[in-house]
């Protein structure tokens, strides 16, 4: 596992998490999991609508 620092915008607000992930996980299948994680952590915090991914980093 790693931990990886994801960020993104919504309604001109930043937000940004930290999550543990597979360290399996490369290219595609590492944005994918990432974009799951994002709107799981809207839907755990009652964010509707659209986003933008800005950024991801392995911390």
């Amino acid at each position: 596992m790693e931990y990886h620092r994801m960020s993104f915008i919504h309604d001109d607000t930043e937000y940004t998490f930290v999550k543990a992930m597979s360290s399996e996980l490369t290219g595609y299948a590492l944005i994918s999991a990432c974009r799951v994680e994002v709107t799981i952590y809207m839907r755990e915090n009652n964010l509707k609508g659209r986003y933008i991914l800005a950024g991801m980093a392995k911390v």
